[in-house]
């Protein structure tokens, strides 16, 4: 009699947790993504590819920022939407750059595989990054772009893991023209954004 009831007790329990993990895959969890980083290296072209597949070999320049959104569903059943807003690198626009990260989930710090400035000058909105938001709450990503030009590239691939690692970000080396690495770099986002919030839950 008494190891009927300990198992009646136990049952209930395991149809709640069912149904809990069948809501939290059902629900749409939304996350605020920034790119940043130097003018010229694909940040815009990076977005694009994403939310459109897209990809414009002029050179258009973003005047503070500009807003897309795409959705992403998990394996798990999960959906995802993300908010993704490219910044603006040229100086004059950065007090304008501000408003758009100081709430995102995600930063995607963005470099120039052939332009070895570009990563080095990803310590300055690091920096930007650590006076205006709580960093330690945010995930940080590394994307090294234009990775289609193989012959002007000058930044070794083993660079771009060194700094991720510094930093503890996700790295990716992505192609905004050709698409390589994009939509991977995005799902490993979302991935990450849901375990986040599992363990919130």
């Amino acid at each position: 009699m008494g190891c009927g009831s300990s198992k009646q007790n136990r049952e209930p329990k395991l149809l709640i947790k069912a149904d809990n993990q069948k809501k939290q895959e059902s629900k749409e969890i939304e996350v605020k993504i920034c790119l940043l980083g130097d003018v010229h290296v694909g940040k815009t072209s990076i977005a694009s590819r994403f939310c459109k597949n897209s990809f414009n070999d002029a050179y258009v320049n973003t005047i503070g920022g500009a807003y897309q959104q795409q959705n992403i569903t998990l394996n798990n059943g999960a959906k995802i939407k993300l908010h993704i807003w490219d910044t603006s690198g040229q100086e004059k626009f950065r007090s304008m750059t501000k408003l758009y990260y100081h709430d995102a989930q995600v930063a995607i710090l963005t470099y120039d595989v052939t332009n070895e400035q570009s990563l080095e000058n990803l310590d300055f909105w690091l920096n930007e990054l650590n006076d205006k938001v709580e960093v330690e709450n945010m995930i940080l990503c590394l994307a090294g772009n234009k990775n289609d030009e193989t012959s002007k590239k000058t930044v070794p691939t083993s660079k771009g893991k060194v700094f991720a690692e510094e930093h503890n970000m996700i790295f990716y080396e992505t192609s905004a023209k050709t698409g390589a690495g994009v939509k991977e770099l995005f799902q490993a986002i979302a991935a990450k954004e849901y375990e986040i919030m599992k363990d919130k839950d």
